[in-house]
């Protein structure tokens, strides 16, 4: 495999990124991590303070497909500079800087947020890892190396099939994805095109996806960062340290947050979650 040099390893910190909620095919192995991307492998590590990452045909169009997954171009820096008067947000910076959001793929980010519902990380990862060995092809050496079922691979596989692997009560809501993604086949880009009000009313039109589902996949699968997507780790984070109303349903907090800090949103919300659950 071809090893390639990426950044200075202050730049990202591949544990709270890779390992951290927001995606769930990259595995630890030894001083690094394993990952699919656009059905490549990749393999990331740290070495002499420094990121690299080794794939097999590492050529410059690929290296770029991973900078802009890892979204290396945003300025962590510039845009914690903006929050350095508020302890608690700045010790978050100060403790995990280098934690990036992901620029995931849109059908996998849809289905493993619907995955999410009333799961925790672990059990995502399994759904999520468990989907790819029984529908995937083999793409690597490495256990988890798989493509990303497309949904009629998943509609064929039915639901039926999808609770015997584990998916439960969220089996129908992916089974009803893939159908409306089958059925319109702009379904998924179209949302690239509209107003955050609009992708929300379009992805909640998909059963089993509420507010926060919706939140996520504009998250890291379309990577809006006017999005502050609030479950119970950033509801505290909000409530406890930002004096937020305890009062308020998540989605209130969610409005309030999004409304405070705009273009910030989605980066600010993924350092809560992150600090809250660590």
């Amino acid at each position: 495999m071809i090893e390639k040099y990426l950044c200075e390893s202050k730049e990202i910190n591949l544990s709270s990124t890779l390992d951290g909620g927001q995606c769930f095919r990259w595995h630890q192995f030894e001083n690094g991590f394993n990952g699919v991307i656009n059905n490549e492998c990749y393999f990331i590590f740290e070495k002499n303070n420094c990121i690299y990452v080794s794939s097999d045909n590492l050529n410059d169009n690929k290296l770029n497909i991973l900078n802009d997954y890892l979204d290396l171009k945003f300025d962590i820096k510039k845009f914690s500079s903006n929050f350095k008067k508020n302890k608690y947000l700045s010790g978050l910076f100060n403790k995990y800087y280098g934690l990036r959001i992901l620029k995931q793929d849109q059908w996998e980010a849809m289905v493993s947020f619907i995955t999410s519902s009333v799961s925790n990380v672990s059990k995502i990862k399994k759904n999520i890892n468990d989907l790819c060995l029984n529908l995937g092809k083999k793409i690597g050496n490495n256990k988890y190396d798989f493509t990303f079922p497309e949904p009629k691979e998943i509609l064929e596989f039915g639901e039926t099939n999808l609770r015997k692997i584990g998916f439960g009560f969220r089996s129908p809501y992916i089974i009803n994805a893939s159908k409306m993604i089958i059925e319109d086949d702009n379904f998924l880009r179209s949302i690239f095109d509209l107003s955050y009000e609009e992708s929300l009313l379009k992805l909640t039109s998909i059963k089993g996806v509420g507010r926060k589902v919706a939140d996520c996949i504009m998250t890291y699968g379309y990577h809006r960062k006017d999005v502050f997507a609030v479950d119970r780790w950033v509801r505290r984070g909000l409530v406890n340290n930002l004096g937020y109303n305890e009062g308020y349903s998540n989605d209130k907090l969610s409005e309030i947050a999004r409304s405070n800090f705009g273009s910030y949103s989605s980066y600010l919300q993924q350092y809560i979650f992150y600090g809250e659950k660590s």
